[in-house]
């Protein structure tokens, strides 16, 4: 069902739509502008990759004090009990909750291109939540308006078609990363939520500038760290001391299995094909990312599985450089020969401090 009412066209909407379309989640236009037409650098682009392992730095940053040194006999039942999760037959399904009813039928009416403006205030009138955060997004600093916007009607046809879709995207999944099940969730599910957008946001940049669909990107990006709460929450209910292992072998298998369950609750949702590949690509992503084939059909489903692993290595930088762990002008970030990839990085800089002035 889910496949039918996500599997909409990234293009499709109002004029409006496709005008604030850009902004999806207070995203500056300035550095999204540098994006565009610089198709003969796309090559570098492709094969950009840190020259370090990122994971290696985030994910300790990410646990801070919960973090700490295991003996391998105390890592092994901690990786059992989330592979026993990983095999469930409706994996993770008791951990997290359902998408909301509301959600569903306010994307199905997303998809009719001529659907008004009162059929929509209708659908999102039906979740308060919902419309406190559409009203805080016409009024943010992106839009200027003159006047503060209080009307649902006149909200809806400012944001436009596509700035609703990724709207009604973020009010879908945040409830399910900002999950609080225990002291080690409560303590990474903002930074994870916060990492989350900034991927988001950032697949649906490099989505675009390589002809690929900007929705399905940012639907892919906001949903690869579900997985990840999930194995929170597992180790939530596994740690007698809540705190996580560091070594190099339990992170691997550790995220490993939370891209498993990412990829194992698209499939539940019954999400669109090129979202659920995407996802699947990143469980192995090293080897599947080098080959030839890979790269070379930019409209390949598997291409968007690269973009997502652009993405959440460029959000994860960008949270490591705001928080000064790594430093933007380390030349191990290979920034040098893709330049795309460098102006999608300020881009999410540029939409942190739109966010914190709205």
């Amino acid at each position: 069902m889910l496949k039918r009412l996500f599997g909409l066209t990234a293009d499709s909407g109002s004029a409006a739509g496709n005008d604030h379309a850009q902004h999806a989640g207070s995203l500056a236009t300035g550095a999204s502008s540098k994006m565009a037409g610089v198709a003969e650098e796309a090559p570098n682009d492709l094969n950009w990759k840190p020259a370090f392992d990122v994971d290696a730095r985030f994910f300790p940053w990410l646990l801070g004090d919960y973090g700490k040194s295991f003996g391998h006999d105390l890592e092994k039942p901690l990786l059992m009990a989330l592979e026993k999760v990983c095999r469930s037959e409706f994996a993770g399904s008791s951990l997290i909750p359902r998408v909301p009813s509301v959600l569903p039928q306010l994307l199905k009416s997303l998809r009719n291109e001529n659907v008004s403006g009162d059929e929509l205030a209708r659908h999102i009138a039906k979740d308060v939540s919902l419309v406190a955060e559409l009203i805080a997004e016409v009024n943010s600093s992106y839009y200027s308006t003159s006047d503060k916007i209080s009307s649902l009607d006149n909200a809806v046809r400012l944001l436009g078609i596509n700035g609703l879709r990724m709207l009604v995207a973020r009010s879908a999944f945040r409830p399910l990363i900002q999950l609080q099940s225990g002291q080690l969730t409560k303590h990474v599910a903002p930074v994870v939520w916060q990492q989350s957008e900034y991927c988001a946001l950032a697949c649906r940049l490099l989505a675009q500038e390589r002809g690929l669909d900007s929705f399905h990107a940012y639907l892919a990006g906001l949903l690869q760290n579900v997985g990840l709460i999930i194995a929170f929450r597992t180790m939530d209910q596994s740690i007698q001391y809540q705190r996580m292992p560091l070594s190099t072998e339990f992170r691997l298998s550790f995220l490993r299995m939370a891209q498993s369950l990412s990829f194992r609750v698209a499939q539940q949702w019954d999400f669109p094909d090129a979202v659920t590949a995407a996802l699947q690509a990143q469980i192995n992503n090293d080897h599947a990312t080098q080959s030839p084939q890979y790269r070379h059909d930019l409209h390949n489903l598997h291409n968007l599985g690269l973009v997502v692993r652009q993405a959440s290595e460029l959000s994860k930088l960008r949270l490591l450089v705001n928080d000064d762990v790594v430093s933007q002008q380390d030349k191990e970030l290979q920034w040098a020969a893709a330049s795309n990839i460098q102006s999608c990085f300020a881009a999410l800089q540029l939409g942190q401090r739109d966010n914190q002035s709205a």
